[in-house]
C-alpha cells in the first residue's frame, strides 16, 4: 500500500506466516492503523485499515483470519491506544474504526471474485474487493478512497448478461476531515449510512473523499423490483 498524505499503512503483527506456493494459510493477528498522534482514532485510520482489509479479501484463500487489536478498553484505564469501542460503567463510544469492522463483518462473503480497479482520480489511493455470499446469492463490493477528493468509479459485473439488473444496499462511511474522530459523550460524526437502489450489471457511481462503500447486490429481474 502506498502512503500518501490521507492513506497510510496498516500496522500488522504476523503471528502466522507462511508461503502461498506451499498452500499454507496466513493469520494476521493484532493488526490496527496508527495515526500521526497514536492515540486517536481518526477517520484516517479507519480508512487505512479497510484498504488493508480489501487485501484480506482479495486473498481470502490464503489470510484465513485476522484479528484487531486492542478491542475494548475502559476510559482512565488504557494503556494502549488507539482501541476499537471505549466505555466506562454507564456508556459506550464506537470509534470510526469500529464502524469499519461492523460494515466489513455484515457483509462477508464465502467466496472471492476478481476485483479490478477502474477509476478516474488517482487509483493509488483507491483499493476494492469483491465477494459472494452464497447463502444469499448476494454479490459484495467494497471500495476504499484515501484520497481528499471524490473518485468516480466504474463498475462492471463481469460474466453477467447486460440486461441482469439488481437491488442494491449501499453503505457509505466517511466525514468532513481525515482527521474526524468520534468523541466521548457526543453523537458519532463518522458512522455508515445505507441507501437502497436498483443497478443494472454496469453502472458508474462514486466513492467519497476519505470514504468507504460498500454494495451489497442482490439479483432481481427488474431495476424496479
Amino acid at each position: 500500500m502506498n502512503r500518501t498524505p490521507c492513506l497510510i499503512g496498516v500496522i500488522l503483527m504476523i503471528w502466522g506466516l507462511a508461503s502461498a506456493a506451499l498452500a499454507e494459510k496466513v493469520v494476521f493477528g493484532e493488526y490496527a492503523a496508527h495515526d500521526r498522534e497514536k492515540h486517536r482514532n481518526t477517520l484516517r485510520t479507519a480508512i487505512a485499515e479497510a484498504a488493508g482489509m480489501t487485501g484480506f479479501e482479495r486473498n481470502g484463500d490464503v489470510v484465513r483470519l485476522a484479528s484487531y487489536a486492542p478491542l475494548l478498553a475502559r476510559r482512565g484505564h488504557t494503556p494502549r491506544h488507539p482501541d476499537l469501542i471505549y466505555f466506562t460503567g454507564t456508556d459506550v463510544w464506537f470509534s470510526a474504526n469500529y464502524y469499519v469492522q461492523q460494515m466489513f463483518a455484515c457483509n462477508s462473503g464465502d467466496t472471492a471474485l476478481e476485483a479490478t480497479v477502474s477509476a478516474g482520480g488517482n487509483p493509488a489511493t483507491l483499493a476494492a474487493s469483491a465477494v459472494r455470499d452464497s447463502r444469499s446469492g448476494d454479490l459484495i463490493v467494497k471500495m476504499v478512497n484515501g484520497a481528499d477528493t471524490t473518485v468516480p468509479v466504474a463498475v462492471r459485473l463481469d460474466g453477467l448478461s447486460g440486461t441482469t439488473h439488481f437491488q442494491a444496499v449501499k453503505t457509505v462511511l466517511t466525514g468532513s476531515s481525515p482527521d474526524a474522530t468520534n468523541d466521548d459523550g457526543q453523537p458519532p460524526v463518522v458512522k455508515p449510512e445505507s441507501t437502497c437502489l436498483p443497478v443494472p450489471s454496469a453502472f458508474d457511481c462514486e466513492v467519497p473523499a476519505n470514504g468507504v462503500v460498500v454494495l451489497r447486490l442482490k439479483p432481481s429481474d427488474s431495476a424496479g423490483d
